[in-house]
């Protein structure tokens, strides 16, 4: 093995090693701070959101796959789809992480304060306008995309220079 392969493994021990030293050593959230970032991810919808980001995913790999159209593109949706129901049987674990991501993130004060925010007339707006916003936002993504396609079919290099 030459000498910088050696060097280049060595370095991956230490640093891969590093790494599950400190998931080993890590000390657990507050639990102060997981119920602040519990009741945030509550009051910000983030399990309607992923429902909805779910549902979203699959309309848009049905269209994109042809499902209505092409027998290939109704299997392929249909594995997508149950793809994307075995990541919601995780949902609940998902949000555990997330609350303790938030709670390593943020105080609880600070939470709270965000969570205070989004139950306010304005933030209850935000909140209510968010599957609306991310609606046609993914209209917009699935409009550029489709652009790529087609001049990925057409053998042109897409640009974002081209309109």
């Amino acid at each position: 093995m030459s000498r910088v392969l050696k060097v280049i493994a060595l370095l991956f021990v230490c640093f891969s090693s590093a790494a599950l030293a400190d998931d080993t050593t890590a000390t657990p959230p507050d639990p102060a701070r997981v119920a602040a970032a519990r009741d945030l991810l509550e009051v910000t919808g983030v399990t309607k959101q992923m429902d909805g980001m779910v549902e979203a995913m699959s309309r848009g790999f049905a269209k994109g796959a042809n499902a209505d159209n092409s027998e290939a593109g109704k299997k392929l949706s249909a594995q997508f789809d149950s793809s994307m129901k075995k990541l919601l049987d995780y949902k609940d674990q998902m949000i555990s992480d997330f609350a303790n991501l938030y709670a390593e993130t943020f105080t609880a004060e600070e939470m709270k304060a965000v969570a205070d925010f989004y139950r306010s007339g304005p933030g209850a707006r935000f909140i209510s306008m968010t599957p609306e916003l991310m609606k046609k936002g993914a209209e917009i993504g699935m409009k550029y995309s489709t652009k790529i396609a087609d001049e990925l079919k057409a053998g042109q290099t897409p640009s974002a220079d081209q309109k």
